[in-house]
């Protein structure tokens, strides 16, 4: 009996995490959708994973900070995957702690990428498989978030938030 080959969307998938967990997928002749910033590491990641058994690899680079790419990308990744089964969202920065103590923008910059554009793309992406009626949605966070640590509060904060913010 054949079934049907489940459809990934792996945002963040040049990390090292979504690496690896595509290629799980990849052996399971899954359909991925990936989407980084680096359209060249991008192309590095999709190639590996169609020589391990995907059955179809599609890239999209975009700026996974700005939410107001989020929406393109999902129009994209339903395109070509024609549904989602699951998404894997794993894009993050760890940030110079020092750099954001002495620029508040920088800060701010990074809360933005670790926090609040990924809350973003969960609204949209939990309402488009709510709407779906199917699909799991997992994100990668970080221990960071657990308790603060003068050492990188900022990252700590941010990941905090995120864990919050995945409860709900």
């Amino acid at each position: 009996m054949q079934t049907e080959a489940q459809k990934i969307l792996i945002i963040g998938a040049t990390s090292a995490i979504a690496q690896e967990v595509a290629r799980i997928y990849a052996r399971r002749q899954s359909r991925l959708c990936l989407v980084a910033r680096n359209q060249t590491k991008l192309r590095i990641v999709a190639d590996d994973l169609r020589a391990r058994g995907a059955q179809a690899v599609d890239v999209l680079a975009r700026e996974l900070a700005r939410p107001d790419t989020h929406a393109d990308i999902i129009e994209h990744a339903l395109a070509f995957l024609q549904d989602i089964d699951v998404v894997l969202i794993a894009y993050g920065s760890l940030p110079d702690q020092a750099a954001c103590e002495a620029d508040a923008e920088q800060s701010m910059n990074e809360l933005q990428v670790n926090f609040l554009s990924v809350a973003a793309l969960l609204t949209r992406l939990a309402n488009t498989l709510e709407q779906r009626g199917h699909g799991t949605l997992a994100v990668i966070s970080s221990v960071a978030g657990d308790r603060g640590r003068q050492s990188n509060y900022v990252y700590g904060a941010a990941k905090g938030g995120l864990s919050i913010f995945l409860q709900g």
